[in-house]
Formats: structure tokens, sequence, C-alpha cells
């Protein structure tokens, strides 16, 4: 199976073009065979569809890198480098993880996000400081970091190239770059440099920047800011800054699309009116130059604000009182010359127009009012608005202007008064921003226009993406060098790779009969004109291959530029390029009697990249003034531009410039940041594919992402390359030791064409495609390993849920069969017990008769003894009771007597220890104050502390013993209460034996007297014994019976007593008072009666059981020794003794009848149950009735702190 089949698997994802996305993801529903002739795919909205395939597979859909490289940090580490797989690592990166930044080989790429984002704060700076690119995520920062430490371990010079449309970010993110670098390269003696260059931006943007369709804040010029540095000790600092500018749009002074606005400046200074009254402003509507657009507000945007941030920074940089209000003046003058009414002009004596002239009215006021502001005569400002100065060899010709040429000097005087007074300021800010010392090394930040492509395209575009093609150049120049380095540094064997070359593009605009020399031939030319110009570059350009002429018409050209193909329209191009002016007019200004206006006129205009920064340069309104050059006061010093340089076109002008800022680049180490513009709308994380790619292919993303494709585009470092595919070969082909060797067995095996592949001194370099395709082995290589895995686990799950079942099966199977054998067993067990009943059955409808009678006897003389005895019985329960309720009522209301005196005692003593320890505290913080007390407060500290721990020991031993000798002492109360006790029934017995020993002596006569009788009844005995042991057999298994339900009973008491013991302890945990321990230990001595209660009955119980039964009932001699056993806790006895009459138990009971024992067992249980609940119910009362609550408990433990 070839790689081409592998890859193209069924299931494979991978991208086809989509007429609105660009580009969608599909999936493969068969897999590709090499020759077949189509794919079936289904694509990710649902649909089902054919692509056509050649026969060799060269068109094959490319595939969707794998799921580990979607979203990373860097293009070129993609697998694929295509373009769906550019276009969907950025979507994922900003719309899914809403990050703006992301790397492309050396290319920043920055994706506007239209919203504010936390990530340019001083703590990312300084997250950012010390950091190598690629250790953090993508930044502006990061690049800035790069490119200042090469300059402190290099010394050279390095450059930033900030790039994109408008509204892409540009300015911003040239902004934050310089705000990196002031805050790194800045130190305590130089804030006052760092401010300068972060106050150039809005003074910059107030100038130079205006409102578009695509952008609220366009920068309309190209800008190269110098960073200079100087090297203290290894380290660089920041010494100053020189601004460079270029090809300033000026006809947005005097024209502005629709939904545009002029240069911020004019409306901020509108805003402001109010604080110039001289100026005599009104509101910007009022103003032609400021009216075209339609849109003279910004959302969100105070232009009063605005201005007071620009003269604020304007004082910063050095901007004196006077200058801010000579160029606020200047300002203003525009204005109002564009608000000069161009009137017609009637021959004399008749009413007819006269075509060829036009006329101002004197009292014109704009025209009165521009005069008096920039302080020249408005009457040779009416003249030479009016009229033009031809000259000829020996004399000069006055010819008047008709309203359109009137118009267009106004225009054109208004265009270069501005071009003049920016010119002026970017002198200005660079005199200040540079303090003059020698320069050591530069970071260069060039903010210039990205391509443009618009519906109607001029000459402006024209110069952009000329500009455009020669910075490509400059980068595929830059990245094709540093690939070839990076491969000659890991030492691996390489062959040129193919790029594009734009050169041609560049020959048909700058070489000999190209666009830019054929544009300068026709202005030179007394009647050249737009047509003409446009019918030179038919016939002289259609040789060159990016040249294309229009079907229809001849008034626009095609040029085939490096990203599109761009229609350009004639119209307008000589005169842009022409950029001519009065020379009268000129005049008139540098006669002014306002200084800063003949300074601003009369400024020279020299290159300043390609000669000496002490130089100063202007590009036909773009200018660039060193700041190591210092303004002469003097005008001698001087010196006035001849008639002949106004001649010099732009186009001239702006090609010279432009092959000095490529020269500078070339000699400086470029950086790359491409901004990107994700929709039109400017509304926050919207893509629209559509336009991205566009600008991608335009800025060189793309481009860049080919070229590393052509090389090894994917390189892993041999460590992280042997963790994600070790599993790949056997375990004897690794050596951990020596990973690359290891690597290399990896790739070897699997990857049999050499040239996808090279190693590297540290990395391992593959073509494009090699890592997804190993990505694939490895996933089909664990697919293959997990379903091994997964069916040993499935026949362990089975074969144990068997052996389950086989189990219960067999025990179903035996306990079935001793079912069965226990029933029939059953049966023969019942047939013998019927044969014993019906021989006993007999037997016990004799004994029936006999035993009816005698239980009727006895049951009346039990049941009336239980009468007497329980009358007198609940007559001593009833006043226990009573006596019971009236000692817990007293006590009740003693103690609450008790608490309330001692709670107002307390209160009392609060208050005047309160009111000692507040004075004493007093006394004390004011002691604390003085250094001799804080020495005695701590002096011995550490002895106090060591002496009051033994103390506290000793304490705690002392009461550990007291505790011990407490329950000594409990201990020997309660022997000396049963010592006393034992000996009152010593003394009782010993009366008794003396009564029953002459009790002995009568029987004994009386057994003499009837012995004889006896000895007859002997045999009716012999009979009757035999009855007696059958009887005595079953009453003592119907003993048995009760003495286990008893048991059981007993057993359940003390489960409930064991429980109830444990939450009172829980409860006596939390309740620390003395009044609740005492009722506890009431309730513990209550529980001691009921367990001996339940201890006395077991004693009995086993005493009727052991004892002798006769026929007639109990004899004197049988309970002679009840008490003999009656020992233990004194408060047994005493609760026997209240609870049972005496009587109760001296009474002789007829134990033959066994249905009665139990019924009197069961009452005195019931009874001790009733009991027991009574004293539980009156101990819960208690408790809830002294529940201690935060209140409550802290006096009580102020009171056991203190004691009694």
């Amino acid at each position: 199976m070839s790689s081409e089949e592998m890859l193209y698997a069924q299931g494979a994802k991978i991208w086809v073009p989509h007429a609105e996305l660009v580009w969608e993801s599909a999936t493969l529903e068969e897999s590709y065979r090499k020759g077949a002739g189509f794919l079936k795919i289904c694509t990710e909205s649902g649909k089902l569809k054919e692509v056509k395939l050649k026969a060799d597979g060269s068109d094959l859909p490319p595939l969707r890198n794998p799921a580990i490289l979607v979203g990373q940090n860097d293009l070129t580490t993609l697998s694929y480098l295509h373009e769906p797989g550019v276009l969907h690592n950025l979507r994922v990166r900003f719309c899914e993880r809403q990050i703006i930044y992301t790397y492309c080989g050396i290319i920043l790429v920055a994706i506007n996000p239209y919203a504010e984002m936390p990530l340019y704060g001083p703590s990312i700076i300084r997250a950012y400081r010390g950091h190598a690119m690629g250790d953090l995520e993508p930044h502006i920062f990061a690049l800035a970091e790069e490119a200042y430490t090469k300059l402190e371990r290099e010394n050279c010079n390095l450059s930033i190239i900030v790039s994109g449309e408008s509204g892409a970010g540009k300015t911003v993110s040239a902004k934050y770059a310089m705000r990196y670098f002031a805050a790194v390269g800045g130190s305590e003696s130089e804030t006052q440099v760092e401010r300068k260059v972060l106050a150039s931006s809005p003074i910059m943007e107030a100038f130079g920047n205006a409102k578009t369709t695509r952008n609220d804040n366009s920068s309309r010029f190209g800008k190269f800011t110098k960073l200079l540095f100087r090297n203290q000790m290894g380290v660089m600092f920041l010494q100053g800054a020189t601004m460079h500018t270029y090809l300033l749009e000026k006809s947005r002074v005097v024209y502005q699309a629709q939904g545009e606005r002029n240069y911020h400046i004019f409306y901020q200074l509108c805003a402001a009116r109010s604080k110039y009254p001289e100026l005599v402003l009104d509101h910007q509507d009022k103003f032609q130059f400021l009216s075209m657009g339609g849109a003279p507000e910004i959302e969100r945007v105070s232009d009063a604000e605005q201005f007071n941030e620009t003269v604020q920074a304007m004082t910063v940089l050095g901007f004196s009182i006077q200058q801010i209000a000579d160029i606020v003046k200047i300002l203003a003058g525009i204005l109002h010359l564009g608000n000069i009414t161009v009137s017609k002009k009637f021959n004399e004596g008749s009413e007819e127009e006269d075509t060829d002239s036009c006329d101002i009215f004197h009292n014109d006021i704009h025209l009165q009012i521009t005069g008096d502001l920039l302080r020249v005569s408005a009457e040779d400002l009416r003249r030479w608005l009016l009229m033009r100065k031809i000259e000829s060899v020996n004399e000069y010709v006055l010819i008047p202007n008709s309203i359109e040429a009137a118009q267009a000097a106004r225009d054109a005087l208004a265009k270069h008064i501005y071009a003049k007074l920016f010119q002026y300021i970017v002198g200005v800010l660079n005199k200040s921003l540079n303090n003059g010392s020698k320069q050591c090394s530069f970071i260069g930040v060039l903010d210039i226009y990205g391509f443009e492509t618009f519906e109607v395209n001029s000459f402006e575009q024209f110069c952009i993406n000329y500009a455009n093609e020669k910075l490509q150049q400059q980068f595929n120049q830059h990245v094709f060098k540093l690939e070839q380095e990076e491969y000659l540094k890991e030492g691996i064997t390489w062959t040129m790779i193919d790029f594009y070359d734009n050169q041609p593009c560049i020959d048909l605009i700058e070489s000999r009969l190209g666009v830019l020399d054929l544009l300068d031939e026709e202005c030179r030319m007394p009647k050249g004109s737009d047509e003409s110009w446009a019918g030179k570059l038919i016939g002289k350009c259609s040789k060159f291959p990016h040249f294309e002429k229009p079907r229809f018409g001849s008034t626009s050209f095609f040029i085939k530029h490096f990203s599109d193909t761009v229609e350009y329209d004639v119209n307008g191009f000589l005169e842009k390029n022409r950029d001519t002016v009065s020379k009268e007019l000129t005049q008139v200004l540098s006669e002014s009697n306002m200084s800063l206006v003949k300074q601003v006129m009369t400024l020279e205009e020299i290159d300043t990249l390609s000669v000496d920064s002490a130089k100063s340069s202007t590009l036909g309104g773009r200018v660039v003034i060193s700041a190591g050059r210092k303004q002469q006061g003097n005008d001698t010093r001087r010196r006035v531009v001849p008639s002949k340089q106004h001649r010099k076109t732009v186009g001239s002008q702006f090609q010279e410039s432009l092959s000095s800022l490529i020269s500078t680049l070339h000699a400086t180490t470029p950086h790359y940041v491409r901004c990107i513009k994700p929709n039109d709308d400017k509304v926050a994380f919207k893509w629209e594919t559509a336009k991205i790619i566009q600008q991608l292919r335009a800025c060189g993303v793309l481009e860049t992402v080919r070229i590393s494709a052509a090389g090894f585009p994917s390189r892993w470092l041999y460590p992280d390359f042997y963790m994600r595919y070790q599993l790949l070969v056997y375990r004897s082909k690794l050596d951990k030791n020596d990973m690359k060797l290891s690597c290399r067995n990896i790739v070897i095996k699997w990857i049999q064409d050499e040239d996808k592949y090279r190693f590297g001194n540290t990395q391992i370099f593959f073509r494009a495609g090699q890592v997804a395709f190993l990505e694939q082995v490895r996933a089909n290589l664990r697919k293959k390993y997990i379903t091994i895995v997964q069916s040993v686990v499935r026949r362990f799950i089975y074969r144990r849920q068997f052996l389950r079942i086989q189990l219960v099966i067999n025990g179903i199977q035996r306990h079935s069969r001793g079912f069965l054998a226990r029933q029939r067993v059953q049966k023969m067990r019942e047939a013998r017990a019927g044969l014993i009943l019906s021989k006993y059955a007999r037997g016990w409808l004799c004994r029936r008769r006999y035993l009816r009678l005698r239980h009727s006897i006895f049951g009346i003389q039990t049941y009336a003894r239980g009468m007497l005895a329980r009358s007198k019985f609940h007559a001593m329960r009833d006043h226990y009771r009573a006596v019971q309720i009236q000692r817990f009522v007293r006590g009740a209301l003693a103690r609450r007597a008790y608490q309330k005196r001692r709670r107002n005692i307390i209160i009392c003593q609060a208050a005047i220890r309160r009111f000692l320890a507040r004075r004493k505290f007093k006394r004390m913080k004011a002691e604390a104050k003085t250094i001799s007390h804080m020495e005695n407060k701590y002096m011995g500290l550490e002895n106090k502390i060591i002496s009051m721990q033994q103390r506290i020991d000793e304490l705690n031993r002392d009461n550990s013993n007291l505790k011990h000798k407490t329950s000594e002492i409990s201990v020997l109360k309660m022997k000396l209460e049963l010592k006393k006790t034992l000996e009152a029934e010593f003394k009782n017995v010993k009366a008794a034996c003396q009564d029953k020993d002459k009790l002995i002596e009568a029987l004994n006569k009386q057994l003499e007297a009837e012995r004889d009788e006896k000895m007859q009844l002997l045999e009716e005995n012999g009979h009757a014994q035999e009855e007696w042991l059958s009887q005595k057999q079953t009453w003592r298994q119907e003993n048995e019976e009760l003495r286990r339900q008893i048991d059981e009973i007993i057993d359940m008491a003390k489960n409930a007593e064991v429980s109830q013991r444990n939450q009172e302890d829980r409860m006596l945990a939390e309740i620390d008072n003395r009044e609740l321990n005492e009722a506890y230990q009431r309730a513990i001595k209550d529980k001691e009666v009921i367990e001996n209660e339940n201890y006395m009955l077991k004693e009995e119980l086993s005493r009727l059981t052991a004892g002798s039964f006769s026929l007639h009932g109990r004899k004197a001699s049988n309970a002679s020794s009840q008490n003999e056993d009656d020992v233990g806790y004194a408060s047994g006895k005493n609760t026997l003794d209240i609870n049972r009459p005496p009587d109760l138990l001296s009474k002789n009971y007829s134990y033959n009848d066994s249905t009665s024992l139990v019924v009197k067992l069961r009452a005195i249980l019931e009874e001790e149950k009733q009991k027991h609940k009574n004293l539980q119910e009156q101990y819960i009362k208690l408790a809830s009735r002294h529940k201690p609550t935060e209140d409550s408990f802290r006096p009580a433990c102020c009171l056991a702190g203190r004691g009694p």
C-alpha cells in the first residue's frame, strides 16, 4: 500500500474548495485507490459529492492536519503546509480561542480583534522580558524582545516591518512595539526620553491619520522610526529617536470620499474653537474641506479630548506655546482658504460670462481671515489665485485663471501648506527626540501601508503597491536566506529552493521605458495628458508579462502584482505626479510676517536615508529631518528651492526614497509583523474567510508557507520525536541513551524515500506530509493494540460471567436437592410425631381434668393476692413520684433564683472590671509608647513562658490525681454503705434462724407423729412422683423458652441503655455546667437501679427454675435463703425495697402453672420499662431547658475559670 493510499483511507479528513467559505472540510466515504478517477466525499454540511481526479493523482485534495497540530503557535510547524491548513489554524486560534497573534516562521501574524484586549500592561511586558520567541504565546512583545535581545547580544541594527491594509491595526502594533522598547531600554535618568518617544504617537496620529471607510484611525503616510540605543556596560539604553515619513496623502486635505474624514487635527481644532476665538472657527460642517465625506464624527471618540492630548504631547516634545499657537493659525488658515469662493466673471458692459477668467470678491470674509491668520497680503493672495505668470525668454506673461484653474491653484496651495507644516512638525519631533549624542545602533519600526486594491485605483494606490512589491522582494530574499542558514546550521544536505521572484514586476515599474519612466516623460511634455500616457504604456509596456491592456477603452491598465492583478485608472496620474504649485503663491507665503509660515515655506528637500543623518529630506510632501541637525534661526542659512526643483515628480522622488529604505532594511536584521483585517464591519472576532485569504496572499504569509513547504517544514527535536513515536518499532531497536539512533531506526522503518527526511545535529527535518503519515501509522498501530487489549478484557469479563452463572446454577441445584430431601424427612418425622401425639393426648385428657381443678383454685388465690399487692405498690409508687416531682420543682426554682442572682452579680462585676480595665488600658497604652516599657515588657518573657508551662503541667498532674482519688472515695462510700446493709441483713437472718430452729424442733415432733401416715402414702406417692417427673420435664422446657425470651428482652433493654448512654455522653461533652452534671448523675443512678432490678429478676428466675417443686406448694424452708445472694450496690437493693412490697416477696406462689409465671414476669418487666421511659423523658426535658447558648455559656466559662 502506497503512502497516498494509506493517507487517503476511508474516514480521512480533507479540504475541498467552496464558493463562499473558500475551503470546506470533508470526509472520505471510500478509500483512495491509485488510478481512481474520482473520490466520494461527505462535506461538513452533510452533502455527498464526487471529486474528479487525474489518473496520476496529482490533484488530490489537500489533507487536514492531525488534531494534535490544530491551533499551533507557529504555522510552519503544521504537517500539511497549504492554504486551507493555514486558514483553519488561524480561524481556530482567533475565533475559538480568541488569540490574535500567531507565528509564521519569522512573521508575526496579528489579526485585529476590534475589541479591547488585556495584553499590553506592564505585567505582560515583564513576563516577556528575557524570554525567547516560542517560550511564551505569540505576541508583539515577544517579537520586540527578540529584536532587543539581538541588539544587546550582537550590537547590530535591526528593523521591524509592520504592514497590512487600512484598518488591520498597523499603527497600534507599531505603537506597542515602541512602547516595549521604551520600557525595557529606559533607566531612571532617561524617563524623559521614554515619555517623548511615546508622546510622538498622538501627534503623528493627529496630523497624519484620518477616518476612512475601512478604518477610523488610518495612517495616511508611511513612517520609519529609528529608536536609537547606546551601549553602557553591555546594556542597551534608549537615548533618542528619529522619524522618516513617506508619501503623505496630500489630496485628502482638499478632498475626501463619502464616509471619510480629513486629518484628525482639523476636527480636533474645530471642537476646541472656544479656546481660540481669534481663529474665527465654526462647526466643522461649515468648512468645505471638512464636509465632503459627510461623516464628521467617530464613535466613542471625543475630538476635544484628543486635541488636549495632542497639545499636551506637543508640550512634552518641546513645542513652545507660541509655536503651538502659530501651528493652529496655519491650520485654521487652510480651512478658511478652502472656503474662499471663486465666482464667475462677466465681460464689461454685458452680461456675457467670461469662461477664461474668474473673480473673487474683495470683501470675501474667508479671504480676509486667511490673510490675517497667515500674516500675508490678502490682495496678493487674491491676485495670484486669479492670475498665473508664464515666463518666456525675456519677459513674463500674466494669464487669467478659469474657475477650475483658480480652484485647483487654491487646493494646490492648501496641500502645499499642509505638507510643509507636516514636514516642519516632523523636524521638531526629531530634534526633540534626539539629544545629539553619538549613535551606537538602532531598531527601526516601519509602519507602512499594505497592498491596496479598490474599485477605482489611482496614483496613490500605484505607489503603495509599488512599495509593497519592493518590500515583498526583500522579504522573500530574507526568508530564503534564513531557511538556507537553518539547514547549514543543522549540517544537512539541501538543494536550492525555488521561490517566487517579483523582479519582473518591479522592472515593469522602474526600468527604462517602464511605468514611472514614461510617466515622468509625459509630465515633461507641454501638452501631456493622461490619455496620451496611457497610449504610450500600451505601446511600450506590452512586452512585459506582468502588464495587461484593457479589453475596452484606453483609460486604464492592469499590473499583475504578487498578490493580485490590479486595474489602475489613468485619470489624475499626471497631475498628482507633477504636484505643482504656483511659485507666486509660495512667494506670497514666503513674505509672510509670521516667522513660522516663512520658516515652513523655505524648508529644504533632501533625501535622508541615502546620505548622512545630519541632512533632511522631503518626498513631495513627505519629509525626514535628522534629529542631529539643529534648525538655524537665520534665514540666510536656508536655501530657497529654485523653480526647476518644483518640476521634480513625486514618482521619481518616491522611487529614490524607496530605494534608500530598501537599502536601509538590507543593512539591518528585519522582523516582520503582518496585520490582518478580519472583516469590514469592525465587529469583534468576526471571521470573513474570503477577505482574510486575500490578505494572507497579499502580505506574503502564504509565500512564506510555500517556501517552507518546498524545503523541510516539519522539524522535531530528537527527545520529542522519540517520546511520541517510540511505539512504531520494537523495543530492541530503542536506546534511551542514544535517542538519535533510536529516531533513525523509527524513520528508516516507515519512510523508505530518503529524500523525505534529513537528520540534523539536533533536529529531524521532514518534507510536507511526512509527520501526518507517521501520525496515521501511529494511530493505526494504537488502534491495533487497543483492539487486542479490548479482546483480552472482553474474554476475561465474559469468562468471569460464565463462571459466576455456573456457580449460581450449581448452588440452585444443591439447595433444591436439599429442600426435597428435607421435605421427605419432614413427612417421615410428622408421621412418627403423630403416633407420639396420639399416645400423649390420652394421658393429657386425664391430666387436664385434674389440672383444671387445681388451676382454678390457684388462680383465685393468685389474683386475690396480686390485686392486694398491686394496690399497695401503686400507692407507694404514687407517693414516690410526688416526692420526686416536688424535689425537682423546688430544685429548679432554687437554681433559677440562684442563676438570676449570679447573673446580676456577674453583670456588676463585669461593669466594674470593664471600668477598671479601661482605666488600666489607657494607662498601659500611655506607658506602651515609651521605649522603657517595651524593654520591661519583653524582659524575661521566655523564662515566664517556661515557668508557666511547668506550672500548667504540675496543675494537670494534680488534677488527674485528684480525679483518681475522687473516684476512689465514691467507690469506698459505696462499699461502706453495702457493708452496713449486709450487717443489718445478717442480724435479721440470725434472728430468723433462731425462729426457724424452734420451728424445726416442733416440726420434728410433728413428723414423728405423721411418719406412720406417710408410710401408707408411699405407694401412692410413687405413682404421683412419676407423673410429677414428666410434668417437671415439660415445665423445664417452658422455663427455658421463657428464659430465652427474657434474655432477649434484657439484651434489647441493654442496647437501648447503651445508645441512650452514648447520646448522653455527647450531650455532656457539649454542656459544661454544674446543674446539668447533677441531673446527669441522677439519671445514672436511676439507670443503675434499672440494671440492679434486671439483675434481681434474673436471680429470682434462676432460683425459681433451680428450686424444687411440690404438688401442694412451697414450704417455708424453701424461702429461707432469699436474701443470701442479695449483694451488690446499695442503690439496687433500695430500689427493689421501694418498688416491691415485702409481702409480695414473702408470699408463697404456686409455680405449677407456667402461664401465670410468664404473665407475672412480663408485668414486672413492663413496669421497669415504663419507669425507665419516664426517667428518660424527665432527663430530656431537663436537658432542653438548660441547653446552653453562646450568651449563657460565656458567664459559665468565666465562673469556671474564676472558681466559686
